[in-house]
């Protein structure tokens, strides 16, 4: 059973078992959190009760080794295999405005869907780019997600520090894949080790500080083109390692300016 089948005949049971310990669900504009098997379909209920109903669409899977990305029409998803073979979903990111009344959804045209095509990005490939003293590598982009997301891989040097900034085009996830970061979110900080996740809604400023052994983690925004931001204030990568130490102050004023263009700013 997949997690939109659960939602459509509403079985509260078989929804809780589809996702494993301390799995996360993001819903909607209000960001409502929940964890965990049970936390999750409480609010499953609740929205069953205001006869709404989640169908996600799945148009297509990323996988690598036990750990895949679901991407939907109506949503992302996280999903890992569990030592028993079973497949469970780990992080869920869902929006209001993908939440349909069943009116909605027989009025739907199917026809007007962007058509994607399957893409696969193995380890160790992507664009790579040095983005101030990080090695990122774009692995999704909006072109290829019919701009549904943008995926990047961020290899930081231990203790870097990420300048507090704003997104207003796209809500961002961090997840960690190595080391240590500590997110400052709004009011919130988080303290994130390796297959921890983290979620930075968009108009609310953030920053994070790399651990002493350094990170390697993933930036997910929603929806895509955050991609274009970063081509503009990187360069190509030399190498697919940590840019070399660079002595030349950045221009600040001009980052600022290709951050505003794109819909985000830098505030301190």
């Amino acid at each position: 059973m997949l997690f939109e089948d659960a939602f459509v005949i509403r079985d509260r049971e078989a929804l809780a078992q589809l996702f494993e310990e301390g799995a996360v669900l993001v819903v909607g504009d209000g960001l409502q959190e929940a964890r965990g098997g049970a936390e999750i379909a409480r609010i499953a209920t609740a929205m069953w009760d205001r006869d709404r109903t989640y169908v996600a669409d799945p148009r297509r899977v990323l996988q690598t080794r036990d750990t895949a990305l679901v991407v939907a029409g109506r949503g992302i998803n996280v999903v890992r295999r569990g030592s028993d073979g079973a497949w469970r979903y780990a992080i869920s990111l869902l929006s209001l405005d993908h939440t349909t009344t069943k009116e909605e959804q027989m009025t739907q045209d199917p026809s007007q869907a962007p058509a994607l095509k399957p893409v696969a990005v193995p380890s160790g490939e992507g664009e790579a780019r040095w983005w101030f003293g990080s090695l990122a590598v774009i692995k999704a982009t909006a072109a290829n997600t019919g701009g549904q997301m943008t995926i990047v891989e961020i290899t930081e040097a231990p203790g870097t520090e990420g300048p507090l900034h704003v997104h207003h085009r796209e809500d961002e996830g961090f997840w960690i894949l190595e080391g240590d970061v500590t997110f400052e979110v709004g009011d919130v900080t988080i303290e994130a080790h390796p297959g921890d996740y983290a979620f930075g809604p968009r108009d609310v400023p953030h920053r994070y500080t790399v651990g002493d052994a350094g990170c390697r983690m993933l930036f997910i925004f929603t929806p895509g083109g955050f991609e274009d931001l970063l081509l503009e204030m990187s360069e190509p990568a030399g190498s697919r390692t940590l840019p070399p130490p660079s002595e030349e102050e950045p221009d600040w004023e001009q980052i600022a300016a290709i951050a505003k263009a794109h819909g985000a700013e830098l505030l301190a």
